[in-house]
């Protein structure tokens, strides 16, 4: 594909620095860039906030939203409360994709930017699909950077990445027309923190639960560690019948400071927790296509198996003697 009409990209969020989410200075000028560098042909809509400062962005369509505030997700020690982004993330890309007239759309955060557009033909090169658990007209694509495979040095279950989404426009619309979050109250905190399921569940497990309960009313957790065989079948299930799950390298994405280079989770010790594109390959042969034939060379599975014998296992031991401490 040499130009790319039918995508528009909706670039949610702030396009400058906010009071708790720090943003590196003109990244959102060089996503922009990366638009009209990558995907030529592309419509672009920035969706964002009023009063945010507009002068030299290269937009097609702008949509300001009423910004809704942040939420709450828990509290710290001393009983204040921790403030999220959540339902402004809700707000700015479902008014951008509401307005979407293509029939592909992207879902990029206005702090990361596109080095490529290998997302165009990696949502079309796995093409079956077995009929359970298919919920989408055609894959979606998404990245690797905070899909967890594990957390805390547990498998964990539904723990998808918000940062980028490819795919049918009407299917973006069927993970994203979600209702605002109400905060979490003090009583549920509490409980959270003395189950034996671990911690409440993360930002991106309740982002794709609010999806998948659309189509599942039996999609649940009851904590960030709630790992039971079936549940992370399940997991598993709707991770090969819907998507593709591919590290910035694999999709063409590119990430701000805070997330790429000396980051925490840019490094081996991140990365290792994440599933790795030849792991969702591994998923689709098992449950999509058995004939389908993985290129990932053996060295970079072990390389994976010895990172995280280094660092997941001994996180699974320090959670297992605090849970076991709680008991």
């Amino acid at each position: 594909m040499k130009t790319f009409e039918d995508i528009t990209v909706i670039v949610q969020g702030p396009v400058q620095a906010l009071k708790g989410r720090e943003q590196e200075a003109g990244i959102t000028h060089k996503c922009l860039f990366s638009l009209r560098r990558h995907l030529p042909g592309a419509r672009i809509i920035l969706s964002t906030w009023s009063g945010q400062q507009l002068s030299g962005l290269d937009y097609d369509e702008l949509v300001i939203s009423q910004d809704p505030g942040s939420n709450i997700r828990n509290y710290y020690t001393d009983g204040s409360p921790q403030h999220y982004n959540n339902n402004r993330q809700i707000v700015s890309t479902l008014a951008g994709l509401k307005q979407v007239r293509t029939p592909y759309a992207i879902k990029l955060r206005s702090d990361n930017y596109l080095t490529g557009n290998q997302f165009v033909e990696l949502q079309q090169r796995y093409p079956e699909r077995c009929d359970s658990h298919r919920l989408f007209r055609e894959r979606v694509v998404v990245s690797n950077v905070f899909t967890r495979k594990y957390a805390k040095g547990f498998r964990v279950a539904f723990h998808l990445s918000d940062f980028f989404y490819f795919g049918l426009t009407e299917d973006l619309l069927a993970i994203w027309d979600l209702e605002l979050l109400e905060n979490v109250t003090t009583d549920e905190a509490a409980n959270a923190k003395d189950s034996s399921k671990g911690p409440l569940i993360d930002c991106t497990q309740m982002f794709w639960l609010k999806t998948l309960k659309k189509f599942d009313s039996s999609a649940q957790l009851n904590g960030l560690l709630d790992n039971a065989p079936e549940i992370l079948m399940k997991s598993d299930l709707y991770y090969a019948n819907n998507l593709v799950i591919g590290a910035p390298e694999d999709i063409g994405l590119g990430l701000e400071k805070k997330f790429s280079g000396e980051a925490r989770i840019a490094r081996l010790k991140g990365r290792c927790a994440q599933w790795q594109l030849f792991e969702w390959e591994d998923l689709y042969k098992r449950y999509c296509d058995p004939s389908f034939v993985s290129g990932i060379a053996s060295r970079e599975r072990w390389a994976y198996v010895l990172a995280r014998f280094f660092y997941v296992l001994p996180s699974f031991i320090e959670t297992r003697l605090k849970l076991a401490v709680k008991r």
